[in-house]
């Protein structure tokens, strides 16, 4: 996998070092108010429901046809061409809510509304930072985004949260401390870009007076905005109909339970990120054969990882809450863990399916499939907390029949169009391991500490794993680790 395996892996390390901190956090910090964490676990959601529409899909479209606006040293200029784009057409979003909010009273009644002096900078910040991370993929260079990306705001919610509940802040200024961390983010993503980038602008973007090429970008960026925003609708939208319809506490108690479950895709968002420009090289000169044994390897890493992580949080996630102070409302919830958890990892083990869509002629019907998927998932969330009170549980449910369902037809498509699909017979074994590792953990006699079951049992799970590889050979870990140590953290 070459520089794939090792950025993903090195991006990987960032994000759990950020993950660890987030756990850090949930254990010793955040229960003890989780109504202010359910205010701010609610901020970013409901920001990410709204930047597409401001990005209007031009972070994907830098990817999609960078090299043809490289092929004419016009990558930079479409680059800038982007930015101004991003805060004009912010600006015009901005004054559209503003005046529906003036003529729909309803819409003042909301938490969007009452939280949009948090929420709206925070729009802004974000898609600019989404454009500038995925131009950075196409040097084949996540790693050190992700600290950008994904540090940063778990240390501002950190900082935030000790602000607020331990050190008396007011709610407001608090809460202006957290949206700046996402600015440091953007910050340091545009230092990065300054550092790694050597071409010049051409000053100028003849390439957009061809109007063939002018309307397929147009076409480009229209379905990916529907695209994105059907993703954010589908994944995003818990946190915000959980505030909306029952409270902030329960959004808190959710938000704990889902940032366990979100340990499982640390190693996706690195190799999606940087397998983009691959994927896009590979569909444009036909190379179906590399392709599948590039899907099927990316998707055997993924599963191999989920499932790992996946068996260490179900051996020792109840000595873990037990060790946090409300422990019980995360115990009384924890089936939110195994309903996402197997979501979640079945998301991993169909790959990079979307991306194989996205960046190909057909990425329209991955547009159609996202808005059906976040129309079902709007529709089964609120019938499941409305009508039948399941409460975060129904929520989870809701998220899980829904991603399943939308993977699954994914998977079907690409079979049909390309001849690819990403499963292997590896799968089996890895699979068998993880739940015969987590029944040995299960069967060791507990010590009387939680915090030594916490450590004993995950790692009954791993020392299984690493047997097991030796016999079935899940990953070439010396393949991987091929190159001197230097050369691993440089990425060369």
């Amino acid at each position: 996998m070459g520089i794939v395996a090792r950025q993903g892996i090195k991006y990987s390390i960032i994000s759990y070092l950020s993950f660890l901190l987030g756990t850090f956090s949930t254990i010793f910090i955040y229960p003890t108010n989780t109504q202010f964490l359910g205010q701010l676990r609610f901020i970013q959601p409901a920001a990410e429901l709204i930047y597409p529409f401001v990005v209007f899909g031009l972070s994907f479209a830098n990817i999609r046809f960078h090299q043809k606006f490289k092929a004419q040293n016009q990558q930079i200029d479409f680059l800038e061409f982007s930015v101004k784009f991003i805060f004009c057409n912010f600006i015009f979003i901005l004054l559209i809510y503003l005046i529906l909010a003036y003529t729909i009273p309803l819409i003042r009644d909301t938490n969007y509304w009452k939280m949009r002096y948090y929420i709206m900078p925070t729009v802004l910040i974000l898609a600019l930072t989404q454009l500038f991370a995925r131009y950075i993929s196409n040097f084949k260079r996540v790693a050190i985004t992700g600290i950008f990306e994904n540090f940063f705001p778990k240390l501002g919610s950190l900082i935030t949260f000790i602000f607020c509940v331990y050190l008396g802040i007011s709610h407001k200024i608090s809460l202006y401390i957290f949206i700046l961390f996402f600015a440091f983010g953007l910050i340091g993503i545009i230092y990065y870009f300054f550092h790694l980038n050597k071409d010049k602008k051409s000053g100028t973007l003849s390439i957009l007076k061809d109007k063939e090429f002018k309307s397929e970008l147009f076409y480009f960026c229209l379905f990916a905005v529907l695209g994105n925003l059907g993703n954010q609708l589908a994944l995003k939208i818990d946190n915000i109909m959980i505030a909306e319809l029952i409270d902030y506490k329960q959004n808190g108690v959710y938000s704990i339970l889902i940032s366990i479950v979100g340990f499982l895709s640390v190693p996706l968002l690195g190799v999606f990120a940087i397998s983009g420009p691959i994927i896009v090289e590979k569909l444009e000169t036909h190379k179906w054969e590399e392709l599948r044994e590039f899907y099927q390897k990316i998707s055997r890493f993924l599963f191999l990882f989920g499932t790992i992580l996946l068996s260490c949080i179900f051996s020792g996630m109840d000595y873990l809450f037990h060790l946090m102070k409300n422990g019980q409302d995360l115990i009384n919830a924890k089936s939110v863990v195994y309903i996402l958890g197997f979501a979640t990892l079945f998301d991993l083990a169909t790959g990079f399916n979307s991306q194989i869509i996205n960046y190909s002629k057909y990425y329209r019907f991955n547009i159609y499939a996202m808005l059906l998927l976040a129309v079902l998932t709007i529709i089964s969330n609120w019938i499941f907390i409305v009508h039948f009170h399941l409460g975060i549980e129904g929520v989870s449910l809701a998220t899980a029949i829904s991603l399943t369902i939308f993977n699954i037809v994914k998977v079907i498509f690409n079979y049909k169009k390309f001849g690819i699909q990403p499963f292997t017979k590896i799968f089996i074994p890895i699979l068998l391991t993880g739940v015969v590792s987590v029944l040995i953990a299960y069967t060791v006699p507990d010590f009387t500490n939680n915090l030594c079951n916490l450590i004993l049992k995950p790692s009954i799970v791993l020392c299984i794993f690493f047997i097991s590889n030796f016999g079935f050979k899940f990953i070439p870990l010396q393949q991987i680790f091929k190159t001197n140590f230097k050369n691993f953290l440089t990425g060369k």
